[in-house]
Parts: structure tokens; C-alpha cells; sequence
């Protein structure tokens, strides 16, 4: 390839990540906005919170379902494809949801929401494993993985304002507007590269399981997502009640967990390519021991006051996020060739959101019997077994490269 074609390609690259970052970062308008109306909600159609919680918990059963379904999806039709009708299907579930009024109704367009919601992740993964070669992968997967933690904070932040100034309603109907006049640009912009679809072997998710590497990375991303999860809801509660921090505070304290999380996930990209050579499970490793021993430090730390424990739960965001997105953006790029892309990624991603979504409850429960020092306890047993896991692959691929039995 002469010069003026390597130009072209790496401008098309940068255009493919910028709109595949930008597009998945959307995505999640028409996501956080339920939880952003919750109160509103409960206040202007009286649900109760059971109510409230089926449809939030139905969504996730959705996704994650979705997940394990797209992955395959869009290893058969495209991206592209896969992606616009993402869009459209949840642009008419957030307006329709918008005007409901009864509740097996809502719970019904959440779901759609939520099948809808599930399209975008291994969509992108797929479009960025078709574009970066493998010894650029953990760099690129690295940045982009940080795209879920903009998007949410981003989204929260615009729900909010909306929901001031509009009204709950207008909150369903702004992402419907959003993700309509994205559809043509990015079908514009994005290109799916023609020669993947010679390599790549894409196999049933039954086959997936035949491979031992993948398995284990499942297993841990399953035991990370306990722990991510966990933060993601608790983490405000557990500022509250234990630093007697004001409520109104105490989201802002949650936040240091995402912002660490960004740090995290640009670092072991980077660390991955750069320090072990492409083999991500080194940092994994080295970076779930760490989580462990910061979570042991947190659990013990309580009376060193906030501040202290507002640096550990920084590092803990820091070293949580960063195996979390080389588990579910770099090792399914990394087996594209073999398996697919998108269909890894659907498959870790989805077997970790339903143990998020039945963990969830367990927290709860553990917090009101026994206290925060049970769930840290269990969060901190979970990241142990998942830097086991992990180091047990480290172990195995230094053998190999070194042709020891």
C-alpha cells in the first residue's frame, strides 16, 4: 500500500472508532433515562417500587438475553445493519413508552427496549476488530472501553436536565429523536471491511464453550460484573450510610468509581500492547490482585474518614475497569479470526449481566442482614477468584510460548 492509501486508511479508521465511540456512548440516553424517571414515575402513575423494579429488572434479563442472541446476529447480517435496527426498534420503544400509562404495558416496551439496547455492543466490537490489527488491539479497546462510562455519566447528566425542564415524558422522546437522525450518518461514515467476511469462522454459542480460554474469561468477567454491578448500585447507599455523607453528596462520591474506571481502562489497553506484548492475561491479573487488595483496605479503612476511602474507591474504579474491558472489547477482537467477534462479545457480555442481574439482589440482601463488611467481603472473594482465573491463563500461555508440557 502506497502512502496516500495508508492516509486513507488510518483517516477511515479514526472515523470508524470515533463513530462506533460516539454511537455506543448514545446508546445509553435511551437506557439511563428510565432510572433518572423512577421517582417521577412512581409519583405521577403511583407504581409501587415492585413495580418499578420488574421493569427495570425485566430489561436486564432482556439485554443479557439479547446479548447472547445479537452477538450471532451480526456476525450473519453486518454491523451496520445489526446497529441501525438497534436504533430504530429502540427509538419506537422509548416513544411508545413515553405515553404508556399501564404498567404490563410498560414492562412490555422496556423489554423491546431492552432486546433493542443489547445490538449495540457487539456491533461496535465487531466494526473495531475489523479495522486494528492485533498489536494495536489493547490500545484501541483500551479507549474505546471507556465509552460506556462517558455515556453514562453523559446520559445521566442530560436526563437529568430534561426531566427538570420537560418532564418524564419528554425524557423517552428525546433519545427517539436522537437515535433517528444518527442512523443515516453513521450508515454514511461506517464501513464494514469486506475481507473479514473470508476469515472469520463465526460459531454457534454452543461451540464458544469449546474453548477453554474463553470459558475462563466468561467465568471472570462473571465475578467482575458482581463487583461492577455492586458499585454501580450500591456505591452511593454505602457513602451514605457508612461516612454519614449528605445524600445529595453522595452520588458525587459514587462518581470517583467511573472516573478511576476511565484511568483503569485506558492503562491496561496500553499495558496489554505495549508491556506484555498483546497478551492480555498478565494485566488482568496483576490488576484483579490489586482490586482485591484495595478492597481489602476498604473494608478496614472506615474510620480513616472519606476522603481516604474516596482515593480508594478511585483506585478501585481504576483497577475494576480495566480487566473488565480487555474481558469484553480485546479478547473478543483477538479471536475474531476464529470465533467472531461480535458473537465473544455477546457471549461474555451477556453471561455477565445475568449474574449481575441475579447478584444484585444477594447484595441487598447481605446488606440488610449482615451489613457492608458481608458485601465487601463477597465482592472481594469474587475478584480473588477472578484474578485466579485469570493467572491460571497467564500461566498456561507462558508455558506455551515456552514450549514447556
Amino acid at each position: 500500500m502506497d502512502y496516500r492509501g495508508e492516509v486513507a486508511v488510518r483517516s477511515l479508521r479514526i472515523r470508524i472508532f470515533a463513530f462506533s465511540y460516539i454511537i455506543y456512548a448514545v446508546y445509553y440516553v435511551g437506557r439511563v433515562n428510565f432510572s433518572v424517571a423512577l421517582p417521577a414515575i412512581a409519583s405521577d402513575l403511583g407504581f409501587s417500587k415492585v413495580t418499578l423494579g420488574l421493569i427495570g429488572g425485566m430489561f436486564s434479563i432482556i439485554y443479557a438475553l439479547g446479548q447472547l442472541i445479537n452477538g450471532q446476529l451480526v456476525e450473519r447480517f453486518g454491523a451496520k445493519k445489526m446497529v441501525t435496527f438497534g436504533l430504530l426498534l429502540s427509538a419506537a420503544a422509548n416513544l411508545l413508552f413515553g405515553y404508556a400509562e399501564v404498567a404490563i404495558l410498560m414492562i412490555l416496551l422496556w423489554c423491546v427496549n431492552g432486546y433493542a439496547q443489547s445490538t449495540g455492543w457487539p456491533s461496535v466490537v465487531k466494526l473495531l476488530s475489523e479495522w486494528f490489527g492485533r498489536g494495536s488491539r489493547g490500545e484501541v479497546s483500551g479507549l474505546f472501553g471507556t465509552c460506556f462510562l462517558v455515556g453514562s455519566m453523559a446520559a445521566l447528566t442530560f436526563s437529568g436536565y430534561i426531566l427538570t425542564k420537560f418532564g418524564w415524558r419528554t425524557l423517552f422522546l428525546f433519545p427517539s429523536i436522537i437515535f433517528l437522525l444518527l442512523i443515516v450518518p453513521f450508515n454514511l461514515t461506517v464501513k464494514e471491511r469486506g475481507i473479514q467476511e473470508e476469515t472469520v469462522n463465526s460459531k454457534p454459542i454452543g461451540r464458544l464453550t469449546l474453548s477453554r480460554k474463553i470459558l475462563v474469561f466468561a467465568t471472570a468477567y462473571v465475578l467482575l460484573q458482581f463487583v461492577r454491578s455492586g458499585f454501580e448500585l450500591w456505591a452511593p447507599s454505602y457513602i451514605f450510610e457508612v461516612y454519614g455523607t449528605p445524600l445529595e453528596y453522595a452520588g458525587f462520591g459514587a462518581a470517583i468509581i467511573p472516573v478511576g474506571g476511565i484511568v483503569g481502562s485506558v492503562l491496561a489497553g496500553w499495558a496489554s500492547d505495549k508491556i506484555s506484548g498483546a497478551q492480555r492475561a498478565p494485566v488482568m491479573a496483576v490488576m484483579t490482585s490489586f482490586l482485591v487488595l484495595i478492597l481489602i483496605l476498604l473494608y478496614k479503612s472506615v474510620e480513616a474518614g472519606f476522603l481516604v476511602n474516596a482515593f480508594l474507591l478511585f483506585l478501585g474504579g481504576l483497577t475494576l475497569y480495566g480487566p473488565h474491558v480487555l474481558m469484553v472489547t480485546t479478547i473478543p477482537m483477538d479471536y475474531d479470526d476464529r470465533y467472531g467477534a461480535a458473537s465473544i462479545a455477546g457471549f461474555i457480555d451477556g453471561l455477565g449481566y445475568m449474574g449481575s442481574t441475579f447478584a444484585n439482589p444477594f447484595i441487598g440482601w447481605l446488606v440488610d442482614s449482615k451489613g457492608w463488611g458481608a458485601a465487601i467481603t463477597f465482592w472481594t472473594v469474587s475478584s480473588l477468584l477472578a484474578t485466579l482465573l485469570t493467572a491460571s491463563v497467564w500461566i498456561k500461555d507462558r508455558k506455551t510460548l515456552s514450549g514447556r508440557p
